[in-house]
């Protein structure tokens, strides 16, 4: 009871500050203080002082003359934790946020906690820079259960950046495993105008995008010069491809038959799929100046009807939907997933990358690393905890205009978030009960779908396709984890040092496979731009890669 009345009067002062914007507390002290006694929620009094760095993007919204440096999230860190959060410099459009942290790591003068790459993990960790938290950590005082919990659900990535027994990091984790699957993205009108015939097979298919493209005119799919969005549909011809737009790790490793993990490029199947992708070009399935699109103009031929499918991530309604549907004036004009097919019909799987990219440290200079822990629990706390009840007004504070991404180096994911959430979403949807939506992002989700269903904004279609119902993104990324339908990448971490030593190794493969597909060399030349692959570095990756992850 005492826990229950102490907690009402923290979001009662909470809601107070967030309403009126006057802060409860005194600027904080950056001099070391004691762990409060009692749980994480337990505020400083006096309130101590934590400095970070962000980067935003553009779409956060703020109101009342709030600013990326002074809104709800800030006042309620200050009011319920006894925490002001300062920040050294903020990267407004996050653009050059990698570029501007390691300017910050040169110089020696790190802020108390901020968000890292591996990479960068790597270099503070071995000029000392950062400080051992396992004692915080561990203490219930600084950090809730739930934040040691999610290493239940991921037992994996703590350990990449625990050292000697001792953590020099937490993972900031992810959203879940579920928004790791692509789907094929096909224009719904036309889709269903056609029938809505089943895509079972890869023949099915390309019978489907030619009769698209005899009765819309344009070309099948939507890719890049990039050929990030082709190397998707890998699935289908069962070989599994990287993000090659990834410059620190654009492959995907896994075994062969030998029990060598090698990059998906380099796996028989490739040769498979460039035979397709060359034919496709032929049969104008891929338009043939995409050696010409850029991904602006990739989405400008999706948004303006010249293209009847896109391969793509379970966000695809937010990249093109609204501007889709108001382009071609009809509400039916957006695009709907389906999965991938295969040659011979077989059930597709889902590819899995290592899930974890950031990483929340703190520098060995900071004299109140409890302090960044209360700040870690408070998010998980405000977001994902099933048992916090927010207000609207709470509600809306700290999420509206996109502002639950404010925490930045503090904003820590629950890696069941999605499947959750999906879930949740989806039932409330079906039934109209809304009382098990018990966090954030399901509430906002769940409005933004219903905006769609009811009133037809384009705002909520993006939720919508993602997993507003059966058949939406989510819904067929579920059936491949249920069934464990899954490909996951052998390279279960980040990639190993040895990867600073080589550049542009990608380039390599997409040339020549850009000159295949095109029918500029013929499909047998893929054996010639493998073996310059691993001449121009790819043995030095390969090596690497089974040297560290192989057993």
């Amino acid at each position: 009871m005492e826990r229950l009345l102490k907690r009402s009067a923290v979001l009662a002062l909470a809601l107070a500050v967030l309403l009126t914007g006057v802060t409860a507390f005194a600027a904080g002290t950056r001099d070391a203080q004691p762990i409060p006694q009692g749980d994480w929620l337990t505020p400083y009094d006096p309130p101590v002082n934590i400095t970070t760095v962000k980067g935003t993007g553009h779409d956060l919204v703020y109101e009342d003359g709030d600013t990326a440096y002074a809104n709800p999230w800030t006042r309620a860190w200050l009011s319920d934790l006894g925490v002001e959060v300062t920040y050294d410099w903020i990267d407004e459009g996050n653009t050059q946020y990698d570029t501007k942290l390691n300017m910050t790591i040169a110089s020696g003068k790190l802020p108390d906690a901020f968000k890292c790459n591996y990479v960068q993990f790597r270099q503070l960790t071995q000029a000392g820079l950062l400080l051992d938290i396992t004692d915080v950590y561990n203490d219930s005082a600084a950090t809730s259960q739930r934040i040691r919990d999610y290493e239940l659900t991921d037992p994996d990535s703590i350990k990449i950046t625990t050292i000697d027994g001792r953590i020099y990091a937490v993972p900031g984790y992810y959203y879940g495993i579920i928004d790791n699957p692509r789907d094929l993205w096909v224009r719904k009108d036309w889709y269903e105008a056609a029938g809505s015939p089943e895509l079972k097979t890869v023949e099915d298919f390309e019978n489907l995008a030619k009769q698209l493209i005899a009765e819309h005119g344009g070309y099948g799919l939507a890719i890049s010069n990039t050929l990030q969005e082709l190397f998707m549909t890998g699935p289908m011809f069962d070989v599994y491809l990287g993000d090659p737009s990834n410059a620190g790790n654009p492959y995907f490793w896994y075994k062969d038959d030998a029990g060598r993990v090698k990059p998906g490029i380099a796996h028989p199947e490739m040769k498979t799929a460039l035979t397709y992708w060359a034919k496709w070009y032929q049969d104008g399935i891929i338009s043939p100046d995409f050696a010409n699109f850029d991904t602006n103009k990739m989405n400008e031929d999706v948004v303006t009807g010249r293209a009847a499918f896109q391969p793509y991530w379970q966000w695809q309604g937010w990249l093109n939907g609204p501007n889709l549907v108001v382009a071609q004036g009809s509400e039916d004009a957006y695009m709907i997933p389906l999965p991938f097919p295969t040659i011979d019909g077989s059930q597709v799987l889902g590819q899995v990358d290592f899930p974890n990219s950031s990483n929340i440290v703190v520098a060995a200079t900071c004299e109140n690393p409890a302090a960044v822990m209360k700040l870690l629990s408070y998010t998980d706390y405000i977001m994902f905890d099933g048992d916090t009840v927010l207000t609207e007004e709470q509600f809306r504070g700290f999420t509206d205009g996109q502002r639950e991404h404010v925490p930045g180096a503090f904003n820590i994911i629950d890696p069941q978030a999605d499947m959750l959430q999906f879930e949740h979403v989806l039932a409330a949807l079906q039934t109209g009960d809304t009382s098990q939506l018990f966090t954030a992002g399901m509430k906002k989700k769940y409005g933004d779908s219903v905006n769609w269903i009811d009133n037809k904004d384009t705002g909520g279609l993006g939720a919508y396709l993602q997993q507003g119902f059966e058949g939406c993104a989510y819904y067929n990324s579920k059936f491949l984890i249920d069934n464990n339908f899954l490909k996951r990448t052998n390279m279960w971490g980040p990639p190993p040092e040895a990867f600073d030593n080589t550049v542009n190794t990608v380039d390599i493969a997409l040339n020549g496979f850009s000159e295949i597909i095109m029918g500029i060399q013929p499909v047998d030349y893929y054996d010639q731009v493998i073996a310059d692959w691993y001449a121009g570095g790819g043995t030095i990756l390969e090596d690497a890669v089974n040297a560290e992850y192989g057993s």
